[in-house]
C-alpha cells in the first residue's frame, strides 16, 4: 500500500485581510499522480508557492517524506527531493539546452559553490560525469537532438520539456508542476501526457500537478483536489470529480468540459 509522501496539514497564507489559502489539508501518496485544479485565482499557484518554500506560511504544516519542511529555504527543499516547475518557461533563452541543464545540476556536482552551500551531501556527481548526467536528463524528455540549440529558439512546447529537465537535474523524487500543459498545441499535450506517465512509471517520481486541460488531468491523474477561493471543495477519483455537483457548478461547468 502506498505511504502518504507529502501531507499538507491546515495550511494558511493571509495577505493583510485577504486569505489566499484557507485551511488547506491534502495528502499525496508516494508514486501517484495528483492533480490539483480550480478556478483561476483559486489559490493553486499560492499553495505550490508554500509546499515549495518560494512563500511563507501563515500557519499550518508541510510535511514531506516524514521531514516537517515548513517555511524551509526553497534551496533545502530541493535538496531533500522536492522540486518544481512554473506557468511561464524558467529558461535561460541565450544559452544552450545543455548549459540550461547544466545550471540545474550545479547544487549536486562535487566541489561546486552552489553544492556548498546548499549543503547537499547525496546524488553527487563529479566534474567527469557532468556530460553523462546532462545526456540522462536529456534522454528522459526526448530532447537529445537539442542540446546544443539556444533555448530561446526552441518551440515553445520544447521550452516547457526542457523546464522539466531541469527541475530533474535536482534529482527529485517528488515533482511539482504548475500548468505544464499552458500555451501548449494538442500534439505537444498528447507528447507531454506521454512524459509524463514515463516519469511516474519509468523512474518513479510522485507527481502534483496544477493544471486547467482538463482532458489531461482526467487521463493522468489517480487522485484529484479542488480549489475554489482558497478552499478545497472536494477531492477523489476523476470518476468522482466529474461527477460532483459542488465542482460542475464551481468550476467544470457542463459535463462536456472534458471534451474541450
Amino acid at each position: 500500500m502506498n505511504s502518504d509522501y507529502l501531507i499538507i496539514k491546515n495550511l494558511r497564507k493571509q495577505y493583510g485581510g485577504l486569505v489566499a489559502v484557507d485551511d488547506l489539508s491534502f495528502s499525496v501518496q508516494k508514486g501517484r499522480i495528483v492533480g490539483l485544479i480550480g478556478p483561476n485565482g483559486a489559490g493553486k499557484t499560492t499553495a505550490f508557492n508554500l509546499i515549495s518554500g518560494a512563500v511563507k506560511c501563515t500557519s499550518g504544516k508541510v510535511i514531506f517524506n516524514q521531514v516537517d519542511i515548513t517555511n524551509r529555504l526553497p534551496s533545502h527543499i530541493a535538496v531533500a527531493g522536492l522540486a518544481r516547475t512554473f506557468q511561464s518557461t524558467s529558461t535561460y533563452a541565450d544559452i544552450s539546452v545543455e548549459r540550461n541543464i547544466y545550471r540545474g545540476l550545479l547544487s549536486r556536482i562535487q566541489n561546486s559553490s552552489v553544492r556548498q552551500l546548499v549543503g547537499r551531501t547525496q546524488g553527487l556527481v563529479s566534474r567527469d560525469e557532468i556530460d553523462q548526467e546532462i545526456e540522462k536528463l536529456l534522454q528522459m524528455v526526448d530532447m537529445q537532438r537539442w542540446r546544443d540549440v539556444a533555448a530561446g529558439s526552441l518551440a515553445y512546447g520544447l521550452q516547457k520539456k526542457l523546464g522539466i529537465a531541469i527541475a530533474l537535474a535536482s534529482q527529485p523524487s517528488m515533482l511539482l508542476l504548475d500548468e505544464p500543459a499552458a500555451g501548449l498545441n494538442h500534439e505537444e499535450c498528447r507528447e507531454l501526457t506521454v512524459l509524463l506517465r514515463s516519469l511516474q512509471e519509468d523512474y518513479g517520481l510522485t507527481l502534483l500537478l496544477v493544471e486547467h486541460h482538463m482532458a489531461i488531468v482526467m487521463e493522468l491523474c489517480d487522485h484529484i483536489i479542488v480549489l475554489v477561493q482558497g478552499q478545497k471543495i472536494a477531492e477523489g477519483s476523476p470518476a468522482q470529480i466529474r461527477e460532483n455537483p459542488a465542482v460542475i457548478e464551481a468550476y467544470l461547468g457542463a459535463p462536456e468540459y472534458a471534451h474541450a
